[in-house]
């Protein structure tokens, strides 16, 4: 085997191991929940999208009345999209490094006004 075709080898073989990393962590990028952080994002940016699963895990719109999801999260994103759902927020562009889609959090109400499920999706 000549030197040059395993030195070519050694860079191809770091050069996949170093895209699988970036891939790998593009997707894991996530934050604490902050309601003003939250409330004050700039949509073009993905602080609501690293924050979002943080606020899905803590519970903390669980049960809450409108006013309390709007006291927590400002008020919603008005859009035409989601027309089933009582609450809609943009999140921002999806995870990854090829994100063209957005993500969604949709909230529902029950009979009685209060947060009785929620999901984040993509357009």
């Amino acid at each position: 085997m000549s030197h040059s075709f395993c030195r070519n080898n050694r860079r191809s073989v770091a050069l996949g191991a170093v895209m699988v990393s970036v891939l790998a962590l593009a997707g894991c990028d996530r934050g604490a929940f902050e309601a003003a952080g939250w409330r004050d994002a700039d949509l073009s940016t993905r602080d609501r999208v690293r924050m979002a699963p943080d606020l899905i895990a803590s519970g903390r719109i669980d049960g809450l009345d409108r006013a309390g999801v709007v006291e927590l999260l400002g008020e919603p994103t008005a859009t035409d999209k989601f027309a089933n759902s009582d609450l809609v927020y943009l999140l921002g562009r999806e995870r990854g490094l090829m994100a063209i889609d957005h993500q969604w959090l949709l909230i529902e109400l029950d009979r009685n006004g209060r947060v009785a499920a929620y999901r984040i999706v993509e357009d």
